[in-house]
This record gives structure tokens, sequence and C-alpha cells, in this order.
């Protein structure tokens, strides 16, 4: 079996954006995007970040880029110096060679294609740079627009998982969804 590689300096051009590494210059509006109302509310964190946690998080988290293999990839996607939103690739196995994506677009871009890019430009990363075998994702079932996303991106649905998040105080079920490695060279079967 292929061993799971790590990609250092990630910069993978698409049509619609291009995901690149975080560099300490976009903090600001990095806070900017991650406090947007729209965003808020489909992010997991109890309460909106500072701009101090902002800051310390791009040097945490390439030095998570830096683990042998590489555990996360945390990519801002770009349009030349336009920050259009973010997508990560998780390696939540290494034995079972799986991952998990997931991504957010400025309420500005939202509904041009930009999600769709993105979470094909990260199942690109994961299968055919990282060698991952399996690529997971979720979304809340009533957000119709993330699960046309995932599905436009090549994912299958799988199911819903009951009251799988705690958030905020209250329980989210999770629509599931997934790709192999092989449904990329037998779509649609």
């Amino acid at each position: 079996m292929t061993p799971i590689r790590s990609v250092r300096a990630v910069h993978l051009p698409g049509s619609r954006c291009v995901l690149r590494e975080w560099t300490d210059a976009d903090a600001p509006v990095l806070h900017e995007f991650l406090t947007e109302p729209t965003v808020r509310d489909g992010v997991l964190d109890d309460e909106p970040p500072t701009p101090e946690v902002v800051r310390a998080a791009l040097p945490a988290w390439r030095e998570t880029a830096g683990g042998e293999p590489r555990p996360e990839y945390r990519l801002a996607a770009v349009d030349g110096d336009r920050l259009l939103g973010l997508g990560v690739l998780t390696v939540t196995s290494v034995a079972h060679r799986r991952g998990e994506v997931g991504y957010a677009v400025r309420t500005a871009y939202r509904g041009a294609g930009i999600g769709t890019g993105i979470t094909r430009l990260l199942l690109d990363l994961a299968f055919d740079r990282v060698g991952l075998h399996r690529v997971e994702a979720t979304t809340r079932p009533d957000n119709v627009a993330s699960r046309r996303v995932l599905e436009k991106a090549g994912l299958r649905p799988e199911g819903v998982s009951r009251d799988h998040l705690f958030v905020r105080g209250v329980w989210w079920d999770s629509a599931r969804y997934a790709m192999l490695a092989t449904d990329r060279l037998h779509p649609g079967d």
C-alpha cells in the first residue's frame, strides 16, 4: 500500500480560485472573513475570533503543517489578492488513508461556484498528491447550497448522523458525504 505523502508549500490553481498556504499578512482579511455573520452561522466555534486569535493561529497552522505526515491542510482560496474563502483537508486516519474536507466562502462570492472549486481542488490534493483512499465531508441537512456544492464536486451522500455536533448549545445533525479514490476512476458507478 502506498504511504500517505505530505505536501509542503501547497499552491493549487483552479478555474475559480487558487488554494495556497496562509501568510501572516492574511490575518486582517481572514479575521474580517471569519466574523462575517453568514460565515459565523456555519462554523463550529463558540465565539467569533479576535484579531489576536487569528494572528496567533496562522503560525500555529504552519507549525502543524510541518508534522510528518502532515495532519492538516488549512488553505486560503484566493483570486489574485482577493480572499474568496478557505479550504481544509484533514487526514483523519493515516492507517486507513482517510480524510475530511471542508470549505467556507465569503458572503460576497457565494453562488459563483467558488465552494465547488475549492472542494474539487481539495479532492485533487487528497487523492492525487496526499494519497488518500476515502474523503468525507459533512454539512447541515438543511443547507441545500452546501449539499449541492458537495454533490457537484463528486461526493456521494451517505446519510444523516443525528445529533452529530454540539454547537453553541444546540445539537446539529450532519448530512454525510464521501468520495473514494476509485470513484474518480469510475464516476457515476
